[in-house]
């Protein structure tokens, strides 16, 4: 994402109501378009790496769809910055104006734009390897990282309360990561027992996978952190600080795409393998950011769990009955259900009919 954490806007006094899109409440409206995103960004990925029938030509380079979805998310962004101050000549103005006013403090945004893209990387490859479902779900672990780091970096304290939140989600997802008794991991397990152990498949591929949703899991923390930090210490617009972000994105992914795939690039172009679906990919992807920032901005904690719960749900349920690459079992039911009360508990703490019963015992 472009922009994972924001401040909500404080409530105007002289505000009656809620800003309103076609007449229904811009909180609903963010709410769905965030739920919808978040649930078809695995699912597109993989249903534009499954090969299309009729078409044997090369498939497409993930690090392409990085590069064009830094630009679109630039590109974006700049319309935002016009909006803002009334028109394209005045929006230079102002990016020119802040980028040159302070270069020490527009070099720091490239430390997020770079973990960016590197994530951006790491999730395309993970979803080679690991269903739309797991990984959805395995991905949620980025809550346990930015909670550490943000007790390293920014020195918060968490209470018991948010602790076990953590510890619930760990184990909602080692649970998840088990193959389920039906899976193609389940049954080589039992012909191949030397890459298992305690029902875990420690397959290279299934490794390297799981390893790379971590990494991006550390990375999505780190940024996040680190751009609070930056929000903090600046005055720039949220949309002026995207257009910065957007930039240099842009840039990096364009020398990741050159290093990692310079040849193939040179040989067949960047478009290459290219189709509609990996066109909604990068539309899907890049206004993802958008869509955290409008529902940070206009709803609150309680509607963005909803919107994170949905969107598992809806991840596993199209997983298994449109790509057919997934089938839960118990061990992924349990584990899931876990990670989503981790969620709501870390961001709204434990129900209050169960904090009362347990003064009632007291």
């Amino acid at each position: 994402d472009l922009l994972p954490t924001m401040p909500p806007a404080a409530p105007s006094s002289a505000a009656s109501r809620d800003p309103t899109c076609c007449g229904i409440p811009m909180k609903w409206v963010s709410l769905v378009l965030l739920t919808l995103q978040t649930s078809a960004q695995a699912l597109l990925i993989r249903w534009a790496q499954q090969p299309r029938e009729g078409e044997p030509g090369a498939s497409h380079l993930p690090s392409a769809v990085v590069l064009l979805t830094e630009i679109v998310k630039l590109t974006v962004s700049f319309l935002l910055v016009a909006w803002e101050v009334g028109g394209i000549a005045n929006a230079v103005s102002a990016i020119l104006f802040g980028s040159s006013s302070s270069r020490y403090e527009l070099l720091k945004v490239t430390v997020p734009s770079l973990l960016y893209t590197f994530q951006n990387n790491l999730m395309f490859y993970s979803l080679t390897r690991l269903s739309a479902a797991v990984q959805q779900v395995t991905y949620q672990l980025k809550i346990l990282t930015t909670a550490l780091l943000s007790v390293l970096m920014l020195g918060r304290v968490l209470g018991p309360t948010k602790w076990t939140a953590l510890f619930l989600l760990l184990f909602g997802v080692v649970l998840v990561q088990q193959p389920s008794a039906g899976s193609d991991a389940a049954v080589t397990s039992a012909a191949d027992s030397s890459t298992h152990f305690l029902g875990f498949d420690l397959s290279l591929d299934k490794t390297l996978a799981f390893g790379a949703v971590i990494v991006a899991c550390f990375t999505s923390g780190f940024a996040s952190v680190y751009l609070e930090m930056l929000l903090k210490q600046t005055k720039a617009s949220i949309w002026m600080r995207n257009v910065q972000l957007g930039a240099f994105g842009s840039l990096m992914a364009l020398l990741v795409a050159l290093s990692q795939d310079g040849d193939r690039i040179l040989e067949a172009g960047l478009f290459q393998g290219f189709s509609a679906r990996v066109v909604c990919v990068v539309l899907n992807n890049a206004l993802g950011g958008l869509l955290c920032a409008a529902v940070l901005r206009y709803a609150d904690n309680i509607l963005r769990c909803f919107s994170t719960a949905l969107s598992i749900i809806l991840t596993c349920i199209l997983s298994n009955a449109v790509l057919q690459d997934f089938v839960p079992d118990l061990r992924f039911v349990v584990g899931t259900v876990l990670a989503l009360s981790a969620t709501f508990i870390y961001n709204l703490g434990f129900p209050s009919w169960l904090v009362s019963a347990h003064k009632r015992d007291a």
